[in-house]
């Protein structure tokens, strides 16, 4: 049967001052839809029952997984004890879900991306799991680039890959965020997608290639279901505490042969900083706003606020986010720089971040 895993133990820092320690992004309500993991499970529900899809995410955040909002079983929300990068977060849910269904096909997906055209979304998942079932393969999503990014991983085709679901590629090779020369580049050969995240594959071949390339992660989780269910906990934090951390990209991805891409138009965003929000929401010259504010000769800026009123004047393209006890003010082109203010704002002020 078709299973999803919905990966959600990341921070988001350069969405702070709303993201902070206790309220990671894939919590918030960034688009209006409500929280981001929430927006993630109902576009997945179509395609995968709710009975069959799972999340991961850092034990610190159980107050913000409550199994109802949720709308998917208590037992199908895995808390890591401490985060170990997406490589053991996938191989617990993936060693969860073999134990229940060892003929398992598996959608693994980021809690925290936005999907514009959610017909075609469903569309090229479905046909994701019929490949990745049918081959026994890794499977990835490829998105068409809009622009050249330097900050987005990469994927270049191969050959058209023949069989009943068509239009796959064979991947050529994944390159890891470019410089502006090379994200050109590759444009402008119409062979490279952005790597989106989303992958997909057989339960089976998922525990092959982890006890082939991260074989301590694979041995750590055989301990942790080898016992009762008494000593589960103890057994899980013990494994983690020694497991490395690892991304599936790094630990698997790479090493793998023979991962198949399907190109997926489907109006994705990553959402990782205030000016992707922005593109998402607003179009390059709109001003997005939420909460009560007041622009006056303003263009392409992004304005929040939770609490009071905030008015702005005469300003182009800037973020303004007043949460709580903090405000953020910056050029919304140096919104990736956020990371580098909440490094600070930890160091002074340890509360806020």
């Amino acid at each position: 049967m078709d299973h999803a895993v919905v990966m959600a133990g990341g921070s988001g820092t350069r969405f702070w001052p709303e993201s902070r320690a206790h309220r990671s992004k894939q919590f918030l309500d960034l688009t209006g839809g409500g929280p981001m993991i929430r927006e993630t499970l109902l576009r997945l529900f179509p395609v995968v029952p709710p009975e069959r899809v799972w999340v991961v995410a850092g034990r610190k955040d159980a107050s913000h997984l409550p199994p109802g909002a949720l709308g998917i079983p208590k037992s199908n929300i895995l808390l890591e004890p401490e985060g170990r990068n997406t490589a053991p977060a996938v191989a617990y849910a993936a060693a969860c879900i073999a134990r229940r269904d060892p003929g398992a096909v598996v959608l693994a997906a980021p809690a925290d991306h936005a999907i514009g055209d959610l017909r075609k979304f469903r569309a090229v998942i479905r046909k994701g799991l019929r490949l990745a079932r049918d081959t026994g393969r890794f499977v990835t999503l490829g998105i068409p680039p809009g622009h050249p990014s330097t900050g987005y991983g990469y994927i270049e085709r191969g050959r058209p890959f023949p069989g009943s679901v068509k239009g796959a590629f064979e991947v050529a090779r994944f390159t890891e965020k470019p410089d502006l020369a090379t994200a050109r580049r590759f444009l402008r050969t119409g062979r490279f997608d952005w790597n989106s995240g989303l992958f997909l594959f057989r339960a089976d071949t998922f525990a092959d290639r982890l006890r082939r390339f991260l074989p301590e992660v694979d041995r750590g989780f055989r301990s942790v279901f080898r016992g009762d269910r008494k000593g589960f906990g103890r057994r899980l934090r013990d494994a983690y505490r020694r497991m490395p951390a690892v991304s599936v990209d790094y630990g698997i991805l790479e090493k793998e042969k023979g991962i198949l891409v399907l190109p997926a138009d489907v109006g994705w965003s990553d959402l990782g900083t205030w000016h992707s929000l922005h593109e998402f929401l607003g179009g390059a010259g709109g001003n997005v706003t939420f909460g009560d504010v007041i622009l006056e000769e303003c263009r392409g800026c992004l304005v929040r606020t939770d609490a009071g009123v905030v008015a702005v004047l005469g300003m182009d393209a800037v973020v303004v986010v007043r949460s709580g006890d903090a405000v953020l003010v910056c050029p919304r082109s140096r919104s990736e720089e956020v990371k580098r203010m909440v490094e600070e704002v930890r160091r002074r002020f340890p509360a806020l971040a």
